[in-house]
């Protein structure tokens, strides 16, 4: 079947409803499973690449090594596979705005944002990695965001292989943005490994700390050669209130040399974490609120597959960014980035040979050809964050507890019908135990009236400490 808007029409046993999203790898629609009755993100693939053998094999391969992962920040693949000649993705709906969008409302992220981003996206991408996958596409389209920051990485297994790398550049999909997250390695003969991960993943980092990427430029050429021959600006230099630890983080990120990168992508988040912690340089009179995500209910569904596959493997190594509930399920979904690109690598050999091929083949294209992209946002519960310490220096107030503030003690209060005093002094007591009082820290809480641990963002407001979290849990702690 020839690609175009195939809105209404039927796809195997898919009904196709609005396109979600459209890029150089295909289109994203809200489709009904008639199988199942269920409604599910359908994204189907450029006709011409079900005709490569090779791409098709590593399609699938990639594709059922990813529907096994047990990685909450890793989209669920329910089905895959080819009909009529087009290949396709059957996930899971969710509902939200990708980090291209977000960062484009904003125009930058406040660090401890950032951080807590990177942290979900390195757990994802630490798991794939241990199973051998490189994802080849790390950019903020490929980032969804709940409303409660609920970061899910999707769009494994359909970049193009080393062998297209050349054609690839030239095709829509890679944009000048596009180009911006290829590692320098991949404009040579080298293949992605998870070290051109890592770097995509820094360049996220960069963008969302700093509003800009690090090597900026208006035509894909010219961003092809700066990463290949310009040192990235220092992040503090463009924004005096980062913290200074940042720029050796960022900077070793987006090395040149693979081998000089961070090891994966795990310890490159622990390492922002770690410049946010104890770095200078960043500091407000005024709490940041930022959205954490919140745990799932106790009887939330679990995912189910569309067709027979090995079980379900669950990564069992220490993953930065995992978190202590199940993933949120059953969420609508409209916010689908298309994924327009791929890291790619042209065949040519060294430094100037390979940037002389790679700007000879993009004079003949027209250049910055951008993909579609839709996005809409609603109300969706996620799972929640591995406890972690976010320090800010906040001006000091009077002890106000808010009006809705219900006391269980002279310690501690509730702000929400659904917090329970027991849990409310659970998160008090895990806060305390973490550090001094006044302090922004992300908290681990258990609660006895559920059974479960709950991630909790506690942030210091009008004189007192305001944690939020779990499922509408707000604490009050005096």
């Amino acid at each position: 079947m020839a690609d175009g808007d195939r809105t209404g029409s039927t796809f195997g046993r898919y009904e196709l409803g609005e396109l979600l999203g459209r890029g150089g790898m295909g289109e994203v629609y809200r489709a009904v499973d008639t199988e199942k009755d269920r409604t599910v993100a359908l994204k189907l693939l450029p006709a011409a690449l079900a005709a490569d053998d090779s791409y098709v094999e590593r399609f699938r391969r990639e594709s059922r090594a990813v529907a096994r992962l047990d990685e909450p920040h890793i989209i669920p693949i329910h089905d895959f596979g080819e009909i009529d000649g087009t290949l396709y993705l059957d996930m899971r709906i969710v509902d939200g705005a990708d980090l291209r969008s977000t960062i484009r409302g904003t125009g930058k992220l406040a660090p401890p944002r950032v951080v807590a981003i990177i942290e979900q996206v390195g757990a994802a991408l630490g798991a794939a990695h241990a199973a051998g996958i490189v994802h080849r596409d790390v950019k903020p389209e490929n980032i969804l965001l709940t409303p409660s920051d609920f970061a899910y990485l999707v769009d494994f297994g359909i970049a193009q292989d080393a062998d297209t790398a050349q054609p690839q550049l030239t095709q829509v999909g890679t944009t000048v943005g596009s180009v911006a997250y290829i590692a320098p390695e991949l404009f040579d003969d080298e293949e992605a490994t998870s070290a051109s991960d890592v770097y995509g993943l820094a360049v996220v980092a960069y963008e969302a700390l700093t509003g800009r990427g690090p090597h900026p430029a208006a035509t894909k050429a010219a961003a092809i050669k700066s990463a290949l021959l310009d040192t990235p600006v220092l992040p503090s230099t463009l924004d005096p209130s980062l913290p200074v630890g940042f720029d050796d983080v960022l900077l070793r990120g987006l090395a040149r040399d693979p081998a000089q990168r961070y090891a994966g992508a795990g310890e490159f988040a622990a390492a922002a974490r770690a410049a946010l912690d104890t770095g200078t340089g960043w500091s407000e009179t005024e709490t940041v609120a930022y959205p954490v995500p919140d745990a799932p209910p106790p009887d939330a569904p679990t995912w189910d597959m569309t067709k027979a596959m090995p079980a379900p493997v669950r990564h069992t190594g220490a993953q930065v960014g995992s978190t202590a509930s199940p993933p949120p399920t059953g969420l609508a979904y409209g916010a689908y980035p298309s994924g327009s690109a791929y890291a790619v690598t042209p065949k040519s050999r060294g430094g100037n040979q390979v940037l002389i091929g790679v700007l000879a083949a993009l004079v003949v294209v027209a250049l910055g050809v951008g993909g579609y992209f839709a996005w809409s946002s609603l109300r969706g519960d996620s799972a929640a964050s591995p406890p972690v310490t976010v320090t800010e220096t906040t001006s000091a107030g009077p002890a106000i507890p808010p009006p809705d503030s219900v006391p269980c003690d002279t310690t501690v209060g509730v702000g929400t019908s659904v917090t329970s005093c027991p849990f409310a002094a659970a998160v008090r007591d895990a806060y305390l135990a973490a550090g001094a009082k006044g302090q922004a820290r992300t908290v681990t809480a258990y609660s006895p009236v559920t059974g479960q641990s709950y991630s909790m963002s506690c942030l210091p407001e009008q004189g007192i400490v305001v944690c939020r979290g779990g499922n509408d849990a707000v604490v009050h702690i005096y």
